[in-house]
């Protein structure tokens, strides 16, 4: 019976390339909890963390035999959480120009008669994707949009947790801004 968790990270590679499933596990139980505190440091969402992890975990094994590391295997794993929160970061900006670009339209052109028409008809198409939005989702984003609840408000009106609240608020958003996107795009250029 061999133990891997005294294996150098070098021979758990060269293990996890032959396809050695222990040693992943050994590879896993080695870094998990170092690699989610370094991404809840960076990001400071505890569920994007967890989410990020399972990410590199789930790409190291279905890329297990192609990997050669030009590092080490520490270095290849810090890296890659380092480059999976940039990649949040950049999201989360791309997110708040859209919503502010969305704001600033609204607030120069609530005037016009034509605009009237059309935010009538966006109010409508945007309350109809709300409302086929899944229902707990659809709770909590009427919560905070309508009953303008704090996330940590809506966590404890509901017993849920705050991370929970947060993830479904921004599943809620992705799911409105794909399924919205395009006559956001009409109402804002036509």
């Amino acid at each position: 019976m061999e133990y891997y968790e005294i294996y150098t990270d070098e021979e758990l590679s060269q293990k996890l390339n032959q396809g050695d499933r222990k040693a992943y596990v050994a590879i896993y139980d080695r870094y998990y909890s170092l690699l989610y505190l370094y991404a809840f440091k960076k990001l400071g969402n505890g569920e994007e963390a967890k989410d990020i992890i399972q990410e590199i975990f789930i790409s190291l094994w279905e890329k297990h035999r192609k990997l050669t590391f030009d590092v080490s295997l520490s270095a290849y794993l810090y890296r890659s959480v380092r480059n999976k929160a940039l990649n949040i970061f950049a999201h989360r900006e791309v997110e708040k120009k859209y919503l502010d670009s969305l704001q600033d339209f609204l607030i120069q052109h609530h005037q016009s008669a034509d605009y009237l028409v059309r935010e009538k008809d966006i109010a409508e198409l945007i309350a109809r994707e709300i409302e086929n939005l899944p229902p707990r989702m659809r709770e909590i984003f009427l919560l905070s949009r309508n009953e303008h609840l704090t996330y940590k408000q809506i966590a404890e009106a509901l017993n849920i947790s705050e991370e929970t609240v947060t993830t479904q608020m921004k599943r809620a958003l992705k799911t409105l801004r794909v399924k919205l996107g395009v006559f956001v795009y009409l109402f804002v250029f036509l």
